[in-house]
């Protein structure tokens, strides 16, 4: 693919408008399911820019001004400005900040690139960071990374950079670490119940059962499910992040098994999950409407006492969960378990720092923002806590976070990478509550780095399709309208040219 990325932007656009939806994964060993996937780094790049190592060093030459796109950065109302004054106070850079709409962000890079107004610094995760990076758009910096004063430092986890690396070479670098989702379990509930944390699929179906019959909540009636989730399957990849101990080691998207790409979906695993789910949906220990349950559903009839379990984000979302929980119910209590032996939690690929094609002096960039942000220390404390004065305030020695400027009455919680989610070393002198480090600890013990989405023009044309008819199959099978061979030869009938087609571009 020996194409300039600018002179086709229309067709990208078009394209990358449906990107949240797209996906095509890296292999998993079936082997063995406490190993992570495999992926080939088959995904072929342009030759790009990036520095040659048989070139002498120089010193690199700091940029006058550095502009970026970001939708996780703090907003204006947080005191944005505060922290481009204090970031051209230690380095003497401007720094412009772009921050469209989060629920238009993706939109507003495309339209970027399309019209050649394209910023210094994108913020880019999963499809987007590909698509971009497979055609050339994107400034390569494997070489800028290697021959860093960060990386010789060994101060960073390294297996955060090598997960953004396709076909060897790096095009983007990790804000933090990807996250992902562990289940959370009603503990007051557990403890009326006299249950204890389940270690397998049988334990974690009794355990369903007594949420489902045993008047967990005390009322007398039988009105409690089990579990619930937002969907049968996530509409982008990892399309199995949820409903991990129901998946176990089943993939319902393509991988590689055997030197060559299959489809997950016609799997034995697949077949498995699907019965485990449609019999758990028959018994009851599934909530009726979790097909279409959005994630703030599942939330709400968790702090109602409607569910005793579900799949969600580990970290901060522990405290959110149960103080939110115990708004309702003051005797509340969230617990997160560890995965069942049959299963592991799934970390997704950190969302990248991309460097465009687009920047006059990207070396420079990556030295003074990139690297800065990430050195452990003064930058890594600007760009995760923000300005002392206006974020955080330190009171007889000890540092704490003060309340938002936008919402007086939240804690400011980061400036731009999240610190509970560094990759380095750093020290964070705010103290993180006890229940979002229990969650971290559990989720990062027990939990893989999923590979980076493939992408391609046939998979962007042919995958929207064939996830929907995957979406549709799934909720048949588990509600009970189709066997589960009849749901898989419906969708090896009705998605067949899909599946070929991706097939095909993936094996070539």
């Amino acid at each position: 693919m020996k194409k300039n990325f600018l002179s086709k932007a229309a067709s990208l656009l078009t394209m990358a408008l449906l990107v949240a939806s797209l996906a095509a994964c890296g292999g998993k060993d079936k082997g063995n399911v406490n190993e992570p996937p495999k992926t080939d780094g088959g995904t072929k790049v342009e030759e790009n820019k990036g520095t040659d190592k048989e070139e002498v060093k120089e010193e690199v030459a700091k940029p006058d001004k550095i502009h970026v796109m970001m939708t996780t950065i703090l907003t204006e109302e947080n005191g944005q400005k505060a922290l481009i004054d204090k970031y051209k106070e230690i380095t003497g850079i401007d720094l412009e900040i772009t921050k469209p709409d989060h629920n238009q962000f993706y939109e507003k890079v495309n339209l970027a690139f399309a019209s050649g107004d394209v910023p210094d610094i994108i913020e880019l995760g999963g499809t987007n960071y590909t698509s971009y990076a497979v055609n050339g758009a994107l400034w390569d910096m494997t070489d800028a990374w290697e021959n860093s004063e960060l990386k010789a430092s060994g101060i960073l986890k390294e297996q955060y950079v090598d997960a953004l690396k396709i076909d060897g070479k790096l095009f983007g670098f990790p804000m933090a670490k990807g996250n992902g989702t562990l289940t959370y379990v009603r503990g007051d509930w557990m403890e009326k119940l006299n249950l204890k944390a389940p270690t397998n699929y049988d334990e974690f179906l009794d355990m369903l059962r007594a949420f489902t019959n045993d008047d967990p909540d005390g009322n007398g009636q039988k009105d409690t499910y089990g579990i619930t989730a937002a969907g049968l399957i996530n509409s982008e990849t990892p399309y199995e992040i949820y409903l991990r101990e129901f998946y176990q080691d089943a993939i319902p998207d393509f991988y590689e098994e055997g030197g060559k790409y299959v489809d997950g979906m016609s799997q034995p695993a697949m077949k498995a999950a699907l019965q485990r789910m449609r019999d758990a949906y028959a018994e009851g220990l599934i909530d009726r409407e979790i097909v279409t349950n959005k994630t703030s559903t599942c939330r709400d009839k968790f702090y109602a006492g409607q569910v005793g379990a579900f799949n969600y984000w580990a970290g901060f979302w522990n405290v959110n969960l149960e103080n939110n929980l115990q708004a309702v119910n003051p005797d509340g209590k969230v617990m997160g378990l560890e995965p069942i032996k049959e299963a592991q939690y799934i970390e997704r690929p950190p969302t990248a720092m991309v460097i465009t094609n687009a920047a006059k002096n990207p070396e420079g960039i990556f030295k003074y923002l990139i690297e800065f942000s990430h050195d452990a220390g003064e930058g890594e404390m600007l760009f995760t806590r923000g300005v002392e004065g206006v974020h955080y305030e330190v009171k007889d020695g000890k540092t704490v976070a003060m309340n938002q400027m936008a919402a007086p009455d939240k804690v400011f919680e980061k400036a731009f990478y999240s610190p509970e989610l560094t990759i380095t070393n750093f020290e964070n002198p705010i103290a993180l509550d006890e229940r979002v480090i229990n969650s971290l600890e559990i989720f990062e013990a027990n939990s893989f780095i999923y590979p980076i989405p493939r992408s391609s023009e046939v998979i962007a044309e042919n995958l929207p399709e064939l996830n929907t008819i995957k979406s549709q199959v799934i909720a048949q099978v588990v509600v009970g309208e189709m066997t589960v061979d009849e749901g898989i030869a419906h969708y090896e009938t009705q998605a067949k040219p899909y599946i070929e087609a991706i097939l095909a571009d993936l094996n070539k």
